[in-house]
């Protein structure tokens, strides 16, 4: 009967002792994933902040120079059409006057009055069409500016708004890091 107990007791310490080993060996294994996934997500963290970075940067960059680009076809817009405003001026006083002179060639007799009407009315229209072409001109060059103005607020409220994503992101995939990990 003591043989008996004595070769239960070695088959209990047996077990004992390759339970033990058992669980060493898997702590080890687990240990060393551990560290090797840390590592890789540390790596993953790194690559996704230094592309992150430098999406933000070319996004920074496309976008001013966009900005740049749609002032100058604005400015170039508003110098073609200050342009046009001269010809069309200058084309328009050269039209009248030869008319003008035409018309004074036919009628001799009644030049003076008629000519003297005339010219108050045409001063006139030409006073008014220039305060309209000025009005027009003040006009786009403040849309202009108020499209510039808020073409440049909406695309600094879409950068921050990115920016604020992308800092959630991080929060969260940091999180999901640390809180999924389960060592």
């Amino acid at each position: 009967m003591s043989a008996l107990m004595e070769k239960i007791r070695e088959e209990n310490r047996s077990i004992f002792e390759n339970v033990n080993q058992f669980i060493d060996c898997t702590k080890s294994a687990r240990l060393a994933q551990g560290k090797a996934q840390a590592a890789e997500l540390h790596q993953f963290q790194q690559n996704l902040q230094q592309e992150t970075e430098q999406f933000l940067a070319t996004t920074a960059k496309e976008r001013i120079a966009q900005g740049k680009a749609q002032a100058a076809e604005l400015h170039q817009f508003q110098q073609n059409l200050q342009q046009e405003t001269e010809q069309f001026l200058a084309t328009t006083a050269k039209e009248r006057i030869a008319q003008g002179k035409a018309q004074a060639a036919e009628r001799q007799q009644e030049t003076e009055q008629f000519l003297a009407t005339t010219a108050k009315e045409r001063i006139a229209q030409g006073k008014a069409q220039a305060a309209e072409l000025h009005q027009f001109q003040q006009n786009l060059q403040q849309e202009t500016e108020q499209f510039l103005a808020t073409t440049a607020q909406e695309r600094i409220a879409k950068a921050k708004a990115q920016a604020a994503e992308l800092r959630q992101f991080r929060q969260d995939l940091f999180m999901s890091v640390i809180g999924g990990s389960g060592l």
